[in-house]
This record gives structure tokens, sequence and C-alpha cells, in this order.
């Protein structure tokens, strides 16, 4: 007799069954933050909607908090990732910027995890929450790469040097944010728009400020 197929499977690891349990609680975390709101992503509420128990959450993270922190951490590393795919193969540092650009206002219109980030950056905003620093890291991170690819993209002549790459990058990071933001509060595009229409756009304006 054959034994049963799943008597077949190789066993998990402690490691990958610790990631799957990280895996599902983080995705449980920000899709509760992105259709309620903070105050609803209790540890208890989170465990249970991720399929475990009530207190799961508690041991892996401690506190609210640390959940919170690592929410940010998993949207900020996955964002970057998604980022390295996007201007894989894209020489010109102005298209990689248009190109991170446009993924980045994608995943804000159709990632549930980016829309939580954004949810938790307005209340942290508003309540002053002490994950504040984790944010500003973030940000920081996030900033300083489309810093560093306007500066590539002045040295190659692509975007005048008139305005310093700085300067610029904090006018793109609050565009992004602005976008993001609205979109977290349940903003819709009235009339005939549609999601790829704003994001072509929003590129095609990018592109006309940053050229010059």
């Amino acid at each position: 007799m054959n034994a049963p197929a799943n008597s077949q499977l190789p066993r998990r690891t402690q490691a990958e069954r610790r990631a799957e349990s990280e895996n599902r609680l983080l995705a449980a975390a920000a899709e509760i933050i992105a259709s309620e709101g903070y105050m609803a992503a209790t540890l208890e509420r989170v465990g249970e909607r991720a399929g475990f128990s009530r207190g799961l959450a508690s041991r892996k993270y401690g506190s609210k908090d640390g959940l919170i922190e690592a929410v940010i951490w998993r949207v900020s590393a996955h964002v970057h990732e998604q980022v390295d795919l996007a201007i894989d193969g894209i020489s010109d540092p102005l298209d990689q910027l248009l190109r991170l650009f446009d993924t980045f206002v994608e995943l804000v219109l159709s990632d549930t995890s980016v829309r939580a980030y954004f949810v938790l950056f307005s209340a942290m905003i508003a309540n002053r929450l002490d994950t504040r620093t984790v944010f500003d890291e973030v940000q920081q991170r996030f900033g300083d790469r489309i810093a560093a690819l306007i500066s590539e993209a002045q040295a190659t002549g692509s975007v005048p040097r008139t305005i310093p790459a700085q300067h610029c990058a904090f006018m793109v990071g609050c565009l992004l944010a602005g976008i993001s933001i609205e979109t977290a509060i349940d903003y819709r595009v009235e009339g005939d728009a549609d999601p790829l229409a704003l994001r072509r756009d929003l590129n095609a304006m990018l592109r006309r400020a940053l050229a010059g």
C-alpha cells in the first residue's frame, strides 16, 4: 500500500515555520490597519485574523508598538524590492526615477500593506505615536534613494542643476506622500479617470518638472 501523499512531504524547519507565522501575522495586521485603522489592530485580533492563538502576536512582538514597527519595516523592504525589480535593466537615472515613482504610485493604489503604512503614518502624525523614529528612518532611506537618482540624472544632464538634488527629492517625496495619504483616506479619482491614467499623467507631469 502506498503511503499517504502528505507523509512524503518534507517536514518544514523551525525557521520556515517561524517565517510563515510572521508573514501571516504581518499580513493580518496590514489588512486590519488598512480597512479599520490603527486602533483596531490589537494583538489579539491580529493573532486571530492570522489563524493563530490570541496570544501569539503578543509573544512574538511583545507589544503593539513592536508589531507596528515590524509592519513598517516589512512594508519598507517590500517597496524597495518592487522598485529594484521595476528599474532592473534601466540605465538612465531619470528613467529609473520615473519608474520608481510610477511603481510607488501603483503600490499605493493596489497594495494593502502600503495602504496600511500610510494609515499608520497618518495616525503617527495625528497621535504622536512612539513609532515616529522608525518612520523617520524609513522615510529618510527612501528619500536618499530618490536624491541619489536625481544627482545621477543631473550628472548626465537629463535634469538641470538649478535646484539641489535634496530639494528635488523632498518635493518628489511630498508628492508621493500626498498621493498616498489621500488614497489612505479613501480618495477616489472622479470623472472618467482611472488608476492607469492617473499614473501616466503623474509620470508625464514629473518628467516635465524635472527635465526643465
